[in-house]
């Protein structure tokens, strides 16, 4: 009788799964591990995660397991029970789930290589010199590139007489380490610096610092390539000193800092659910650091969320301040080196407060006692590409697993955080500055708005507009658009006009369908300040788009904020409300704060202006219970992109799931996109609706439709629980 041996269930980034057997016993629990194993069809090595582990009699053909890189698991192995929990509704996999959340230096592949040996090819025919002399200057040449150049019998006669070997290596994939960033964002050294390239060069070059400005942090080379940026462009902008690279490092490790936990703050256990609302930023890291003592004294790990890489900057400077090397970061802004040495750093048995983006929540961290999420309405908490994952859900899910305390902020709370903050114990900050409203259509009627600028003290500006305004065609009566979308150009203060979708660039600001002349139309960041500092040239002035993460003014003024309304969306009076009441928590108490806007009945101003919260959140609740919207129902959305106008696939579509869903009772609706052309691509959806209390069984059905229909076309994509309909 066979004895029984142990085996391990591996999941791949493709989504399948496949069973290999362990050749000897292995003294640690495999759960989560990386594994290099052999391809059952090729042959050749690929990366897998261990999903389970079993004892079964050995079969013929199954193969063995190659090797464990890692002295730690590569994932926290409850995250696998969280993500299993997760599959059916986002349509996904585990082997794609769990690749998607570990890092990408952590897929290893298997490539063979020719490589050069030190021997001189004497008396050889002339392709078989060149075989040799491209390898003694490249060193190694993958096998399958070579083939393709030269004859593969040529190769292994080479081989035989040992002119050359052949070896298959393990090779991590090339990950960028280098990172770029504007040198100067100061339009007129910019245009000194470019005034004798070409047109089309300096055009390049604007468009690469509007990226800069738009997102908001450093990019990689590759990323600005995917964006249409050539790599000539971004080394002239190197060469003139446009852009300048970057990279994050650590302080050096100091092993000292770990055995003596400073105790500069005094522990506090928080509650098992805690909210800090509206409390300023510093605030909210003295908290957290009054928590992080207690969870190291314990001998616990404290993972802290955060989505935007300025916040993780901030944090770990202030971290690291008392807890040295226990305060761990873990940033794509890393050395690739610091990267993996952080992520595994995570598996050690000391305390430490770990601190990354949402998307690594389950880096294996070895005894979890407390998870924070800051800004937990942030849409980086909802994962843009499959699988759709909901971060903030995964991320409570496994607080509750670890029984690990669980602490959120909210500035203000989404819809989805006020509906259960019962379940919190909530800390608020209540102060209110002095309001005003201006309802007139332009705010500077009157220049009542210029004696309130007047006044000392330090004045942000927020208008959530880009650029200096719209263009207007008075002979056409309509603002110009962009000829690849529905969108309106935008006119910058130096002349350029750009699409703010696609970066599309006009090459002039004549009308593109009458040829006559244009007007600015609207008011632009950057138009705002072109008046403000004509009238005010020595006022201590901010002029934002956005409400600043951090910082107290002694007045803050809200422009045009109706511009957030414009695109119809489910979630649009949510973010308007965000916006205000960030804008007004950037008041100094006592402070001034000034909101214009014509949507005076609007439940998100009512709110402001009355200094009560639930009056937005009571009537919001009620418009998306009417319109079985989230929270109140479990959303898909099927987004069929066509290159060309077609209404009628589409609609075949819209027929063939609605037929394929009605035995199920699931709801099908239509309707072309709110901004039905994007990037010259023409936008149809599709609305799947099913109630949020939903059985197992119809669930599993409907995905499955939803999967197949997914897999047939390479033009629909489906995005479950959406965050957005646009």
């Amino acid at each position: 009788m066979s004895p029984l041996l142990p085996h391990l269930k591996v999941v791949f980034p493709n989504g399948r799964s496949e069973i290999y057997l362990l050749e000897e016993e292995i003294d640690f629990d495999p759960m989560g591990y990386r594994v290099l194993v052999p391809l059952k069809r090729s042959g050749k090595g690929a990366t897998a995660v261990v999903v389970k582990k079993f004892l079964a009699k050995p079969s013929e053909g199954t193969p063995l397991i190659d090797s464990f890189p890692d002295r730690y698991p590569v994932i926290n192995p409850p995250a696998l029970e969280v993500l299993r929990n997760n599959l059916v509704e986002y349509l996904t996999t585990l082997g794609e789930s769990v690749f998607k959340l570990i890092p990408t230096w952590a897929d290893w592949y298997q490539e063979t290589y020719v490589l050069a040996v030190d021997k001189k090819p004497i008396g050889l025919p002339k392709a078989v010199v060149r075989i040799f002399e491209k390898l003694r200057k490249r060193g190694k040449i993958e096998y399958e590139k070579l083939k393709k150049e030269f004859d593969h019998r040529v190769i292994r006669l080479l081989e035989e007489h040992h002119l050359l070997k052949i070896e298959t290596r393990w090779v991590a994939p090339k990950v960028e380490e280098e990172f770029l960033k504007p040198a100067t964002t100061d339009r007129e050294e910019i245009l000194r610096k470019i005034k004798r390239a070409a047109a089309k060069r300096r055009d390049e070059v604007l468009r690469v610092i509007s990226l800069f400005e738009e997102l908001g942090r450093p990019l990689e080379r590759e990323e600005l390539k995917e964006f249409g940026i050539s790599s000539q462009t971004i080394r002239y902008m190197l060469d003139r000193g446009l852009l300048q690279r970057v990279s994050y490092t650590l302080e050096p490790f100091r092993e000292s800092v770990l055995k003596e936990p400073r105790a500069v703050y005094t522990p506090f256990e928080p509650p098992d659910r805690w909210e800090l609302r509206n409390l300023p930023l510093r605030e909210r890291m003295e908290k957290l650091l009054s928590v992080a003592e207690w969870v190291i004294s314990q001998g616990g790990d404290f993972l802290i969320l955060l989505p935007e890489l300025e916040l993780i900057e901030k944090f770990h400077r202030r971290f690291y301040e008392i807890f040295g090397d226990r305060a761990v970061v873990y940033a794509e802004t890393l050395p690739q080196k610091e990267r993996i040495k952080n992520w595994f750093l995570a598996a050690q048995g000391f305390g430490k407060v770990f601190i990354t983006t949402p998307q690594w929540l389950f880096v294996p961290l070895k005894n979890l006692k407390a998870v924070y999420i800051e800004d937990e309405g942030h849409p980086a908490y909802k994962m843009p590409r499959r699988p759709y994952f909901n971060l903030k859900r995964l991320a409570f899910e496994y607080a509750h697993l670890l029984g690990a305390k669980l602490i959120v902020s909210s500035e203000p709370p989404s819809v989805e955080q006020f509906l259960i903050s019962k379940t919190f114990e909530v800390e608020e900050e209540k102060g209110e500055p002095q309001k005003v409203l201006f309802e007139e259509k332009d705010p500077f009627e009157g220049g009542i708005i210029f004696e309130y600028l007047r006044r000392e003290g330090k004045h942000l500006i927020l208008v959530p507009k880009r650029g200096y305004s719209n263009l207007f065609c008075p002979r056409c009566g309509k603002l110009v658009e962009c000829p690849r979308c529905e969108v309106f150009l935008t006119l910058f203060s130096d002349g350029r006009v750009e699409c703010p979708v696609c970066g599309y660039k006009a090459e002039s600001r004549e009308c593109p369908r009458c040829g006559g002349e244009t007007k600015p139309f609207g008011y632009g960041i950057e138009r705002m300040e072109e008046i403000v500092k004509s009238h005010l040239p020595r006022g201590e002035f901010t002029f934002s788009t956005h409400p600043p993460l951090d910082g107290e003014f002694d007045s803050v003024y809200v422009l045009f904020a109706d511009s957030i309304l414009s695109i119809p969306d489910f979630r649009k009076g949510e973010e308007f409300f965000r916006f205000l009441v960030k804008a007004k928590n950037r008041t100094k108490k006592g402070g001034l704060f000034v909101l214009h806007t014509q949507e005076v009945e609007h439940h998100a101003v009512k709110a402001l202006l009355e200094g009560d919260e639930k009056i937005f959140y009571l009537q919001e609740v009620e418009f998306r219970k009417i319109l079985e919207l989230p929270p109140f129902a479990r959303l898909y959305l099927v987004a069929i992109n066509l290159k060309e106008e077609n209404e009628e696939i589409a609609l075949k579509l819209y027929r063939e799931l609605k037929t394929a869903l009605k035995p199920l009772g699931v709801e099908v609706e239509y309707s072309k996109a709110p901004t039905f052309r994007l990037r010259e691509k023409y936008r149809y959806q599709v609305l799947v609706k099913l109630p949020l209390k939903v059985d197992r069984d119809t669930l599993r059905k409907t995905a499955g439709v939803l999967k197949d229909l997914r897999n047939r076309y390479r033009f629909v994509r489906v995005i479950p629980n959406p965050r957005s309909l646009v």
